[in-house]
């Protein structure tokens, strides 16, 4: 690589012109005053705003206030009257007209007549709305009748005095004697005068607590914040009310009342409001009284109002109006986006507020600082232009030239901007200097990728070679392991002999699993997987599946079903193999992963495809399992893992399998309820070969005198075929390599041959393709040749039956699937002789 030239020396820096006429047009102290001057013009604005919207409000406190002072001079009235009444009035007068007044209602109270409510001559008056209630009639005494036949006068008067300012008036007492004025209820007054039970008791009632002279010891005005209306048992009729104790010789008598209801003056309140205001009346502990939408006719539900409350916040906004310290202001709500004009009611002592969006506010300010912002911002435009036009020229271009010369890698198009003396030229030099510098590093790493290439050639082949040679090195231990189990399990021994056999027996099987299914991963990832089709029946497919799990499903209680639909019967051509392969895998996790119910496989045809379906009432999976379900190496999740074990790749092996026979394999489940497992495949209809009669199974028969040449180096395995095949009087003869064995072929007969695939001297298939040769020039018999061998991947089968071999076994050896092909030589021998 060329070493970097030393760049020349700059002899006009670049940063001292742009400075230069930067200060010149004195853009940044343009921009900087324009917008100085329009926060302070805008905050101004706002502040005059808010200012402003405070004044309406104490105007409108003032306003709303006076119903309330009004409803103290009412109240004071109303006391004075029936003081006069109860200073004038005789004991024995008050109780005659408290008897014509409160007739006894026959239950043990005494309530006012209906022809005081529908309207009756009093005296020298007319007396109309009036309900009354005393539920204590046998306790009254002659105090008490005077007071509420006097208090009947007072109500009645004073009710229709004010009837076009507050709809209703009463008197009450804590013991929840009550007279009421009230013409225009809805309910007329019945539950007072006709169904309010006997037991009604409402010393408990925010209305009379806050009356009492221990809580109102100053004998002033109170009201209560919403609350249900007695007469209403539904509880939806929130009203607001407002008490006044009466007081007669400095001895508390009872509470003056009047309500406040939502569909009169609460409502009418908060519903007159300025533009884009929004009204609210709030008690000083934070409670609504009143708002916009809370309530039609007068009814609202508990559930709004706190809904309400909780989506205004309104205690929090009275924790910050007090916190001013001030009757009227306005101020912004903790989070910014309200401005909130507040002034307080003060005889309620409720609180008053009107808000509007903070937005709205600053969006008027910002109108009225709009001509200082729209001259300042021209300013700057102007500035900006002229600055725009000296840096397009002074840098912008040159600075382009470059890059299109970095684009093309034509180095002529920056001879121009390299003659300059400024930090645009040095950078110009620079960058022909690094361009040629890459040119050679990117060749040179060309080179480096072509070498790592050709090294992850030869260790992907590396990786193959030692698959296969793991292969072999696991299966010869455990064909002695798995072999020796399955004789010692056949054995009768005791128990827990037979148990300790099968458990080597499964373990090895388990593991010999575990290796298929890594090299058929391996062979899946290289793409050098091969399928196999031929002819097979799919019910007696279908059939070996379903039983091959039965005994582990009834192990652990469980029932396996299988069904094959008519329409779908039949024979298939396909490889078998692969496909029992795949449902046993299905069937397997099924068992696995179910602990009660049922498990069923069924084999429909819906349209020209084969449709397999494994459905449990296992654990069942979600949808975010699902994703992964299929992936190598991954089970549902590692509980899953830890509990059940398995190495995550059957499912990704089938979904493989099932896409290399052009099929497709899904699954659907619901968590607790079991899952479904379907594989679609487009497998044609053929029909069944005749069989070959050259070796038909026989285990059953006798293999007595059978002579059988063994070729294996490994002590073990042939150890393992003596242990299998001694018991049935079979004539072995044990040689140890393909040499070994051509030499006893030649020596004497033999009706099968058991040959290892690696063996020193001479190897298996090179034995196997020298014996045929043999027979083929002398015109023998032909004889057996099975395949012995850990060698289990697809290219071995392939290579053994190229050489002669007539069965390939592998390695674990089942000692029934030996036994089985020998079985089929001593049945051709018997129809031959």
């Amino acid at each position: 690589m060329n070493s970097l030239r030393p760049i020349s020396e700059v002899t006009a820096p670049l940063a001292r012109r742009l400075l230069l006429i930067v200060a010149v047009l004195s853009f940044a102290v343009t921009g900087v005053a324009t917008a100085v001057a329009f926060v302070f013009v805008q905050k101004s604005a706002t502040d005059t705003q808010m200012r402003h919207l405070a004044e309406y409000v104490g105007e409108r406190v003032k306003t709303e206030d006076r119903l309330f002072s009004d409803l103290v001079k009412v109240h004071d009235a109303a006391g004075q009257a029936l003081t006069r009444r109860l200073e004038s009035r005789s004991a024995s007068e008050a109780g005659r007209e408290f008897a014509e007044l409160f007739p006894d209602f026959g239950d043990g109270t005494r309530r006012t007549a209906s022809r005081l409510y529908d309207g009756v001559r009093q005296g020298s008056g007319y007396v109309y709305g009036i309900g009354g209630f005393l539920p204590d009639a046998k306790t009254l005494r002659p105090a008490d009748k005077a007071l509420f036949a006097s208090a009947l006068e007072v109500v009645a008067s004073t009710g229709e005095t004010e009837i076009h300012h507050y709809d209703n008036f009463y008197f009450f007492t804590p013991e929840t004697r009550m007279v009421m004025f009230g013409p225009k209820r809805a309910d007329r007054l019945l539950y007072y005068r006709r169904d309010a039970l006997p037991t009604l008791d409402i010393r408990g009632e925010e209305m009379t607590q806050i009356s009492l002279p221990a809580a109102n010891p100053g004998r002033g005005m109170k009201c209560t914040k919403l609350r249900r209306l007695i007469s209403d048992p539904t509880g939806r009729g929130l009203t607001a009310g407002c008490m006044t104790p009466y007081y007669f010789k400095n001895q508390f008598m009872g509470i003056w009342g009047t309500t406040l209801s939502l569909d009169s003056y609460l409502l009418r309140a908060v519903g007159e409001s300025l533009p884009g205001g929004t009204n609210m009346i709030v008690t000083d502990a934070g409670e609504l009284i009143a708002a916009p939408g809370l309530a039609r006719k007068g009814v609202v539900e508990i559930a709004r109002l706190r809904q309400l409350e909780a989506e205004t916040k309104v205690a929090d906004v009275i924790r910050q109006i007090k916190a001013t310290g001030r009757d009227i202001g306005a101020i912004r709500s903790a989070k910014g986006d309200q401005v909130i004009a507040f002034g307080r009611l003060k005889e309620p002592n409720w609180w008053f507020l009107m808000t509007f969006p903070s937005n709205d506010v600053v969006l008027s300010s910002i109108k009225t600082a709009s001509w200082v912002l729209l001259f300042g911002v021209l300013g700057v435009v102007i500035q900006v232009l002229l600055l725009y036009r000296v840096i397009s020229r002074e840098v912008a271009w040159p600075l382009g030239v470059l890059a299109q010369s970095q684009r093309t890698r034509d180095p002529g198009e920056a001879l121009v901007v390299e003659g300059r003396h400024d930090e645009i030229g040095a950078l110009a030099r620079t960058l022909r200097q690094q361009q040629e510098g890459n040119e050679e590093l990117l060749r040179s790493l060309e080179d480096r990728v072509a070498e790592r290439t050709a090294e992850l050639e030869r260790a992907n082949q590396a990786k193959s070679l030692f698959l296969a040679n793991m292969s072999h090195e696991l299966r010869t231990p455990l064909n002695g392991v798995i072999a020796i189990g399955d004789r010692l399990a056949e054995e009768e021994e005791p128990a827990v002999r037979r148990d300790l056999a099968a458990l080597v027996t499964s373990s090895g099987r388990l593991l010999e699993q575990v290796l298929s299914d890594i090299l058929d991963v391996s062979k899946i990832e290289a793409g050098q997987f091969q399928l196999t089709p031929a002819p097979f029946d799919l019910e007696r497919l279908v059939a070996g599946m379903a039983e091959l799990h039965a005994a582990a499903a009834r192990a652990k209680g469980l029932t396996l079903t299988w069904s094959v639909d008519p329409e779908a019967a039949g024979v298939y051509l396909g490889d078998a193999g692969r496909i029992s392969q795949i449902l046993s895998n299905l069937l397997a996790n099924a068992v696995k992963f179910t602990a009660h119910g049922t498990i069923s496989l069924t084999v429909t045809r819906p349209e020209e495809d084969l449709l397999f379906a494994v459905a449990d009432t296992g654990i069942g999976f979600d949808d975010k399992v699902r994703e992964r379900l299929f992936r190598r190496f991954v089970q549902a999740d590692q509980s899953i893992t830890r509990q059940f074990g398995g190495t995550g790749l059957g499912l990704s092996i089938s979904t493989a399998l099932a896409e290399m026979m052009g099929g497709v394999i899904d699954a659907r489940a619901v968590v607790g309820m079991g899952a479904t497992f379907e594989v679609k495949l487009p497998l044609p209809r053929s029909e069944m070969p005749e069989p070959d009669p050259a070796f038909e199974p026989g285990a059953d028969l006798s293999l007595e005198g059978l002579k059988v040449l063994v070729a294996e180096d490994h002590p073990t395995n042939r150890k393992v075929v003596e242990v299998v095949l001694g018991p049935f009087g079979v004539e072995l003869t044990m040689v140890e390599d393909g040499e070994a064995a051509l030499a006893a072929f030649e020596r004497q007969p033999f009706d099968a041959v058991l040959m290892d695939m690696q063996m020193p001297i001479l190897d298996g298939l090179s034995a196997t393709r020298a014996i045929r040769a043999r027979e083929a020039s002398q015109g023998g018999a032909r004889v057996l040749i099975i395949m012995l061998t850990a060698n289990a991947m697809e290219e071995h089968v392939l290579a053994a039956r190229s050489a002669g071999a007539d069965l390939h076994i592998a390695k674990p050896l089942r000692p029934a699937q030996l036994l089985e092909a020998l079985g089929g030589v001593r049945a051709a021998r018997t129809r031959a002789g």
